[in-house]
């Protein structure tokens, strides 16, 4: 029967989410209270984000474009805090899949490769996010004449 590395790696990487909920692991705890917030600022930030460009390109006025740049902020947030929780999940899927014996040597050392390359897309993911958090925040401090 030939194994899949990189399926044992994802179904190894829930099994550390699990554990994480059953051990009350701190970072996913912090996560998981601040989806209603998440959710909230992320169906209103591209309206806002937009109507506050809009208002200060032709009234100079940036409060709404605060607004919006506060509701950015707290997705960017919840992005830098999901990174340990991913990290953290993996860690322990490689625990799980070496204790387990559930993979060969090889195969073990693929599950590793995948779990890393996808924890890294979260590290992308936060960085893009960052990146776009100050650029808008660039906007407010730029002066009309």
């Amino acid at each position: 029967m030939e194994r899949n590395a990189a399926a044992a790696a994802v179904a190894a990487h829930e099994t550390g989410h699990a554990v994480q909920h059953a051990v009350g692991y701190s970072m996913l705890q912090l996560r998981s209270k601040m989806v209603p917030v998440v959710q909230f600022s992320s169906n209103l930030l591209q309206f806002v984000l937009m109507a506050g460009i809009a208002l200060m390109m032709f009234y100079n006025n940036k409060t709404v474009l605060l607004i919006g740049v506060i509701l950015f902020a707290i997705t960017t947030l919840f992005a830098f805090i999901t990174l340990p929780v991913e990290y953290d999940a993996s860690n322990r899927a490689l625990v799980w899949l070496e204790r387990s014996g559930t993979l060969g040597h090889e195969e073990h050392e693929a599950a590793a490769d995948s779990l890393k390359w996808a924890a890294r897309t979260y590290v992308v993911a936060a960085l893009g996010s960052l990146v776009q958090l100050l650029y808008f925040i660039s906007l407010l401090g730029n002066r009309r004449n």
